[in-house]
């Protein structure tokens, strides 16, 4: 499940660590997370996003998102491995060219 922390903390609610930026979660780790009073809040909170339409076998798609939202997860996310796995099944220019922005960033380049 992809799990996008907005938020300028770490969240760790039930042994489950979310970073700011783009997280990919078991099933099991997003149940435990998710049942934490306080997730319930950061949810309703926008701090805590999990984009509709998520499972395990497309956790890594930004496919259910608009380009926006997108564009936005994209820019908050710090893992190469992450933002390389969001290129693989995505073919809208604009977050294509958002996620190559975003490597170049955290590259150097």
């Amino acid at each position: 499940m992809l799990v996008h922390n907005r938020g300028n903390y770490t969240r760790i609610a039930n042994d489950v660590k979310v970073i700011p930026g783009a997280n990919t979660l078991t099933e099991d780790e997003f149940a435990a997370f998710v049942q934490h009073p306080i997730v319930e809040w950061l949810i309703d909170n926008g701090e805590i996003i999990i984009p509709e339409g998520q499972a395990e076998d497309n956790a890594t798609s930004l496919k259910e998102l608009n380009a926006d939202d997108a564009i936005k997860l994209v820019k908050d996310t710090f893992s190469i491995e992450f933002l390389e796995q969001f290129k693989v099944d995505e073919d809208r220019k604009t977050v294509l060219a958002a996620i190559d922005a975003q490597i170049a960033e955290i590259q150097g380049k």
